[in-house]
């Protein structure tokens, strides 16, 4: 667990514990530590690999209930995949967020704990379950328990967890509603800052604003999944239309398989976007994905707005 120090001196000494999300692009949970206030940010859902999976159903590292605040950067289920169970583990404190990611949350909480669900109830009646009976890790329940106590931050100025910690959200880019945090610990006049950046967009995409500035800060707490390569920064436009048209030209028919948040929504706006421009025909476009259509419906809702706002 690294120590930060404050670089203007003092006694002001911060506690950083990666709970999740290192050694793997899964399962952010960052623990800041300031005094006796814990702050988490991020309560994300080890996902992919088995025993990746298996770190979901062990003791949380850290009692949930010695925790004031849990602080969420976007609505991804690898970041917030966890709060229901975290909740029903004795979190007893507030959860803060952008109002769009509070928007968000339950569409894709309550779709998980779905899929929990009904691979407890799959598990149970095939009998190949070592426990008896196989139970979900979190059900509806829980989810509904977790949401009731999501605050969103109406704006992006700070909002004070207590004991002199504050937390500001900026605008990460990602997808909608997600943001880099920014928490401030002040003592005796002094302060430190530690900036979480959550999962950052690219710039110039479609839908989403660019990535808001980063502030000063003491310390950055970066994930990185993508750290080893370079993304094709090259319109999202540019890369589909020749073979669309090419397709579309013989009648066949595209079949897309794309994430419900943020992926769909980009490039059915890129598609018709391209459709009215007539660089492509103008063809049925379905999104076999109720998941996908309610999301769809809230992207509407802050089009062309500053999320955060």
């Amino acid at each position: 667990m690294p120590l930060l120090r404050c670089p203007r001196g003092g006694d002001l000494k911060l506690k950083l514990s990666f709970l999740g999300g290192a050694g793997t692009v899964t399962g952010s949970r960052h623990l800041l530590t300031a005094g006796e206030r814990r702050v988490l940010i991020d309560c994300g859902l080890f996902q992919g690999l088995k025993q990746l999976r298996l770190l979901n159903w062990q003791r949380p590292l850290v009692p949930p209930s010695s925790v004031d605040d849990v602080v969420l950067t976007h609505a991804h289920i690898d970041h917030i995949g966890y709060l229901p169970r975290f909740v029903r583990e004795g979190f007893r404190g507030d959860v803060h967020c952008t109002r769009p990611t509070s928007l968000l949350a339950p569409v894709l909480l309550y779709d998980a704990a779905k899929l929990q669900e009904e691979d407890a109830d799959y598990a149970n009646r095939k009998g190949f379950s070592k426990h008896r009976p196989a139970l979900p890790l979190f059900d509806s329940a829980d989810v509904r328990r977790a949401l009731r106590v999501i605050r969103p931050i109406p704006n992006a100025d700070p909002v004070q967890l207590g004991a002199g910690v504050s937390v500001r959200l900026h605008d990460a880019g990602h997808v909608l509603g997600s943001a880099f945090a920014e928490v401030r610990v002040e003592k005796g006049g002094r302060e430190t800052v530690v900036v979480f950046s959550g999962d950052l967009g690219q710039y110039n995409a479609p839908l989403h604003n660019d990535p808001a500035p980063l502030p000063p800060c003491d310390a950055l707490v970066i994930e990185s999944t993508y750290g080893d390569r370079l993304h094709d920064r090259s319109p999202l436009a540019d890369r589909i239309r020749a073979p669309f048209r090419r397709t579309l030209a013989r009648g066949g028919t595209i079949l897309i398989p794309s994430f419900a948040l943020a992926r769909v929504q980009t490039v059915t706006a890129v598609l018709r976007e391209l459709m009215d421009a007539g660089e492509i025909p103008r063809v049925p476009v379905h999104i076999d994905s109720p998941m996908a259509v309610e999301i769809t419906g809230i992207y509407r809702r802050f089009a062309g707005t500053e999320y955060l706002e």
